[in-house]
């Protein structure tokens, strides 16, 4: 199954320090809900601050597809991918993107990494890539 590590805060909405609309760019992934099968892991730091139970009501429909979080934080150069590596290796997980808006969180070199703008959050640019991913 195709999975998708997801991060919240520059992704799902902007980032800023005054989130004004929380989740509002959630709408961006209804049209493939529909069409495509994919499971979701939340890899946002809002792991350490919501129960599971909770995340997956925030992503509404999205959240449907959770299948869990990534575990704790790893210290040092590329923590977030590191976190992906370690759930994806545990859970046999062999095709997987990021959507991220940390790109110094990633090695330069890492493809599977669907960067998004902090100031923008997910567009139809990151959808498109992500769907052709999907596709494949």
């Amino acid at each position: 199954m195709k999975t998708i590590f997801l991060d919240f805060d520059g992704v799902l909405h902007t980032s800023s320090i005054y989130i004004q609309t929380p989740f509002s760019k959630l709408s961006h992934f209804d049209p493939l809900l529909k069409d495509y099968a994919f499971d979701v892991v939340v890899s946002s730091t809002w792991r350490f601050h919501y129960k599971l139970n909770d995340l997956k009501l925030k992503l509404r429909k999205l959240g449907e597809r959770v299948i869990g979080v990534t575990g704790e934080s790893c210290a040092g150069t590329f923590p977030r991918y590191y976190e992906i590596r370690e759930y994806a290796e545990f859970n046999q997980i062999l095709d997987w993107v990021a959507i991220d808006d940390a790109k110094l969180q990633f090695p330069e070199s890492e493809k599977r990494l669907i960067h998004c703008n902090p100031q923008t959050g997910i567009t139809n640019i990151q959808i498109q890539i992500l769907k052709d991913w999907l596709e494949t």
